[in-house]
């Protein structure tokens, strides 16, 4: 390897470990990976901007705004049915597994996720069985659908964005449709009878929460004749203690949350504190006219609105410490416990960095939450009552929307054209406006798409790609194509595993396009491997936003998705080459 081939593959190295780590936001890794690939002149700022002119990755964007007018149109009335609490769990998890994988064929898969996560809680909650027997089946039924079509997930358009930016015959509705429903009816089985003797029963978090509420939160009075009467929190030292921090007050039943810096204090005040409870003690002990109330009411019905969150893998929370988040102001609601993959986090809270996929425990005001809700921070809360406002006409005009989709995506239909002539009914229609779609537009995702398709170019300019290709082909040269195909898949689930499904695809494309073109075989089988490779994520929880987003609500830990999600991995892999291999006769 020359010494720009081995810079290169030190970049894509430390994009994959800094993903795996956390260490920065998703977009800020890939803009530093990036930013070092055209320093080093492997790439141009032009082939950095290449995706803006890609119809595929705009589409993207088309059909995340689409997936939001329909949503609007029907919201949790497309649900009503399928949360009967008279259906048995089977018949619920079998009944919810094809209306997502349906809805996911044409849909973005992420918000359908958003949307279904607080109405199969809930449903759970007043049958008497655990959320967490069909969040992971709820995650891994939209990812399988989305297989199906090459609208249904963000990979396949990714991939043929990569193909058009080659020029290259892009992959059609066969190439996804046969395969797509095979994996998909075998996840289904496989979940149906295997999956769902595997998957945890874990305990309500906020049933154990309001359980154990002592651990997290201390009662304090401020009594009578206490110094710190007359003051504001800012003033009596209570904004920047060391190791808790103040997150509710009651005054004569009044639960005033968040508590503003300004907020004076009063006699007969109950303040709720969170963190280190020995820190708490000892703040008492100082005299400062706090003291533990003779009555205790910590465990009275209704005295706290606890609301559970998860932050989405494009949040812009990732890698930011809670203290400099401003989060009270800018949600309405105080952080009083965070799980991560299933365990809750010991250290203090206010120095914790967030990370993708954290589930949060918040103490909410009265007031409305607030928030970016798609973006930033997905609230999790109980759902109202079903009811049903739209008039007539707007159900036929979503059905005509499902149709053109429809269209679309089997390839009768200019699949741009069609998207955009969606949303342009959905605002004409006054189902979206400007204000919704701006919401909805995900800059963090943009920039990731952008900078994938830039690192695929350095491999593949540089040479790296073809280097990494005959390595492949070497391992698996003995045994024939077959062989070359399934070395390609493992490593890209791999990889997948790892990082996101957008930064593997676009990480290996130019790799197997080097491979296709070194044995002298057709394309399409290769592309066809990666696409489903780099969906094919079952196995942990940070390879896929969906995953990560059930994850938290679901209380699941990293042995939870190895123990459920590694049979139906393997399935997946051995389907997957069978059929490439035999449907584009490269046995």
């Amino acid at each position: 390897m020359d010494p720009l081939q081995i810079y290169v593959l030190l970049v894509v190295v430390f994009l994959v470990f800094a993903l795996y780590k956390e260490l920065l936001n998703p977009s800020l890794t890939f803009v530093f990976a990036t930013l070092a690939l055209v320093l080093a002149k492997v790439i141009t700022p032009a082939d950095l901007l290449k995706g803006l002119s890609s119809q595929q990755i705009i589409i993207i964007f088309l059909l995340i705004f689409v997936t939001a007018g329909i949503r609007s149109i029907y919201g949790p009335d497309l649900f009503s049915k399928l949360f009967n609490t008279k259906l048995a769990p089977k018949v619920f998890l079998f009944r919810m597994m094809i209306t997502v994988s349906s809805l996911s064929t044409l849909l973005n898969n992420t918000p359908i996720v958003a949307l279904m996560i607080p109405y199969v809680k809930d449903w759970a909650d007043r049958t008497g069985n655990s959320a967490s027997k069909f969040l992971m089946p709820l995650s891994f039924a939209t990812i399988l659908g989305g297989m199906i079509t090459v609208v249904g997930t963000s990979t396949n358009l990714i991939l043929n964005g990569l193909l058009h930016q080659y020029n290259l015959p892009l992959l059609g509705f066969k190439d996804f449709l046969f395969l797509g429903i095979i994996v998909t009816l075998t996840g289904w089985i496989y979940l149906y009878f295997i999956g769902y003797k595997l998957l945890p029963s874990n305990p309500n978090k906020i049933e154990t929460l309001r359980q154990n509420l002592k651990q997290y939160l201390i009662e304090t009075e401020l009594y009578s004749a206490s110094k710190l009467i007359g003051k504001s929190v800012q003033a009596a030292g209570l904004r920047n203690l060391q190791d808790v921090f103040l997150v509710e007050i009651i005054r004569d039943d009044k639960i005033i949350s968040p508590v503003s810096p300004e907020m004076e204090l009063a006699a007969g005040d109950f303040l709720f504190f969170s963190g280190n409870t020995q820190s708490i003690y000892s703040l008492i002990k100082e005299d400062n006219g706090l003291r533990i109330p003779r009555q205790d009411s910590l465990e009275r019905e209704g005295q706290f609105n606890i609301v559970e969150a998860v932050i989405p893998a494009s949040s812009e929370l990732i890698g930011v410490r809670i203290k400099d988040s401003d989060f009270r102001k800018k949600y309405n609601a105080s952080i009083i416990a965070i799980h991560r993959r299933g365990k809750q986090i010991q250290e203090k809270i206010g120095e914790t960095y967030l990370a993708g996929g954290d589930f949060l425990l918040l103490l909410a005001g009265e007031g409305q939450l607030h928030g970016d809700l798609e973006k930033d921070l997905f609230f999790i809360s109980v759902p109202k009552r079903i009811t049903s406002q739209r008039t007539t006409w707007l159900n036929w005009v979503g059905i005509i929307f499902f149709i053109l989709l429809f269209l679309g995506a089997v390839d009768f239909l200019p699949l741009f054209t069609t998207t955009l002539v969606v949303l342009s009914g959905l605002v004409f229609f006054k189902v979206l406006n400007l204000v919704e779609i701006k919401r909805n537009l995900d800059l963090g995702l943009l920039i990731v798409l952008l900078c994938s398709l830039a690192i695929g170019i350095a491999l593949e300019k540089s040479g790296t790609a073809t280097l990494i290709a005959e390595l492949l082909i070497g391992i698996g040269t003995q045994m024939g194509p077959v062989s070359v195909i399934a070395a390609l898949f493992l490593v890209t689930t791999l990889l997948t595993a790892l990082i996101t499904n957008a930064a593997a695809v676009s990480i290996v494309f130019p790799i197997a396009m080097a491979m296709a073109e070194q044995m002298r075989l057709p394309y399409t089988p290769f592309f066809v491997a990666i696409t489903f490779a780099a969906s094919g994520d079952f196995m942990t929880p940070i390879g896929y936003q969906t995953n990560l987003m059930v994850c938290g609500p679901g209380g699941y830990t990293f042995k939870d998705f190895i123990k459920v999600g590694t049979p139906l991995t393997i399935l997946y892999v051995v389907i997957c080459i069978t059929f490439i291999s035999y449907y584009y006769n490269i046995v």
